[in-house]
């Protein structure tokens, strides 16, 4: 069992939740950037949550599903159609044999990802299956997926065709239940939580102030490893050289040239610019959702804060988890 992709649109790659335990060796978690959207994906087809998933950037994608199987599809950026039948996200889907899913651009959101049941049968590297392009390591020989990739799925299709499945005259089976969407649809601007970053109290007063008051633009600048983002510029007080500290998803350095980035999934994992905020951690699925020539506002947030809204993100997932194991 199989898909082979036919266009890998503006980017997809093989994703789970990432490359743990190696940071201290300068390898990077990486994983999916929206790891709540992938989990989900799994979630649907009844797999274990750190199941590679195809990372489907915007639109353009299109696969073909050499035999029937079960899928979900979850997150933003894009809708997919068999045919002229738009296929719901969120859902678990039935689809034939040789049908094709070919994606179009949606309006919001940036990136969606696709679960088959059972999962991909792709080696793992370092605990992971997660492609991370920059040291060819994961996925399919360490790149992003091209025209005539075949992706194995392990012998193992989990699920039974049931009655919890509408059947459509197409052949295409829809299952009447679905998950709500945790990561909610980027708007025009997308306020994100942050807290004071170790090095805040380096900067001038008007940076210090800038940060939580001013409006920013995702530049088109921008990947997996991090969001540039324009618009105020950030100085110290006092210009110094800093010794190289460790870095991790959601840190928002600021470059000597006073530019802001987002650390996002295949961030390094030391780094030597001063650090003026870091991003709650139940924030950054927003961020991965959030397309470059957005506007985006940090709201300040203190530690207790930050920890609540990650616990309360858990408890939801833990709780759609539940749900989903008793369709009803």
């Amino acid at each position: 069992m199989s898909i082979t992709i036919l266009k890998p649109g503006m980017m997809s790659s093989l994703q789970d939740l990432g490359r743990w335990g190696f940071q201290q060796f300068g390898v990077p978690i990486g994983g999916a950037m929206d790891k709540v959207s992938a989990t989900l994906a799994n979630m649907i087809c009844g797999n274990d949550e750190n199941e590679a998933v195809v990372e489907m950037t915007l639109h353009g994608t299109s696969f073909m599903f050499n035999e029937a199987a079960y899928c979900a599809i979850v997150g933003g950026g894009c809708k997919a159609f068999i045919g002229d039948e738009e296929l719901p996200f969120n859902r678990l889907l039935w689809i034939p044999a040789f049908s094709i899913i070919r994606t179009s651009a949606h309006a919001q959101g940036c990136r969606s990802y696709l679960a088959v049941s059972g999962g991909f049968n792709i080696k793992k590297n370092l605990g992971s299956a997660s492609t991370y392009t920059p040291s060819g390591i994961g996925g399919l020989d360490g790149r992003n997926l091209a025209t005539g990739d075949m992706l194995s799925f392990k012998r193992e299709q989990v699920l039974q065709a049931s009655s919890t499945l509408k059947m459509l005259p197409s052949g295409i089976g829809i299952s009447h239940w679905h998950t709500a969407n945790l990561v909610e649809a980027t708007p025009n601007v997308v306020m994100v939580h942050a807290i004071k970053g170790p090095e805040f109290d380096l900067f001038n007063s008007s940076s210090q102030e800038n940060i939580f008051t001013s409006e920013f633009t995702i530049s088109s600048q921008s990947n997996r490893m991090g969001y540039r983002l324009e618009g105020k510029k950030f100085a110290l007080e006092q210009q110094t050289e800093m010794v190289s500290t460790a870095v991790t998803t959601g840190i928002v350095q600021v470059t000597h040239e006073g530019d802001p980035i987002i650390l996002m999934a295949d961030a390094q994992t030391i780094g030597g610019y001063p650090r003026i905020a870091r991003i709650c951690a139940a924030d950054i699925p927003l961020l991965a959702q959030t397309r470059p020539g957005v506007n985006i506002r940090f709201k300040e947030i203190g530690e207790e804060e930050s920890s609540n809204r990650c616990k309360e993100l858990n408890s939801k997932m833990k709780r759609l988890k539940n749900g989903i194991s008793m369709p009803s």
